[in-house]
């Protein structure tokens, strides 16, 4: 059974790197934590106040092991896609929701890299093709709006316009403008 006094060891030597840990720790923690919750509901109120201490420190244990190891593979995957050295130690102490965890991760990062420095898979942003416009007549006042072209629109009651086609779907549906077809 995990305790409080192991958890401690643990967190204190976790500062130096990732640590060798039971490949079962946190679910012997929260198991620990439901034996607790459990032990609470039926405590008699001396023992309540003992119960309900560990129960938190529990708690903060699980959440600080968990939080202080993530850091350290997000660290060490980071490292990894920039080719640095993370100064972390113990990558092979990892369990294997970690290491399952730095594997995507790092494949997550690489593309991530591979788009925005090298450019791979993204399209130069064009403007909206004259196809991707509709001809709306203004049926009332409109406040000023941005579009989704980056154009900024003060419309009028009667005023004839050209506008990308997903402002003017919601303009047509709010009942504030009305389609013109145009015959070709």
């Amino acid at each position: 059974m995990v305790n409080i006094d192991d958890l401690l060891i643990l967190l204190e030597k976790s500062r130096e790197g990732i640590q060798k840990i039971d490949e079962d720790l946190y679910i012997q923690i929260k198991r620990r934590i439901d034996e607790l919750s459990e032990l609470r509901k039926s405590a008699s109120d001396e023992e309540f106040a003992r119960v309900d201490e560990e129960l938190r420190t529990m708690k903060r244990l699980q959440k600080r092991i968990f939080e202080m190891r993530t850091i350290k593979i997000i660290n060490l995957a980071w490292a990894e896609v920039c080719g640095t050295e993370s100064g972390i130690e113990g990558r092979e102490n990892m369990i294997g929701v970690e290491r399952e965890f730095y594997e995507r991760l790092v494949e997550l990062l690489m593309d991530y890299k591979k788009q925005v420095v090298e450019g791979e898979g993204i399209e130069e942003a064009r403007p909206a093709e004259e196809s991707d416009r509709v001809l709306l007549r203004i049926k009332q006042d409109i406040p000023e709006f941005e579009g989704v072209d980056g154009k900024t629109y003060k419309l009028r009651k009667e005023d004839v316009v050209l506008i990308p086609s997903l402002n003017a779907n919601a303009l047509i549906n709010s009942g504030v403008a009305e389609k013109i077809e145009v015959k070709r």
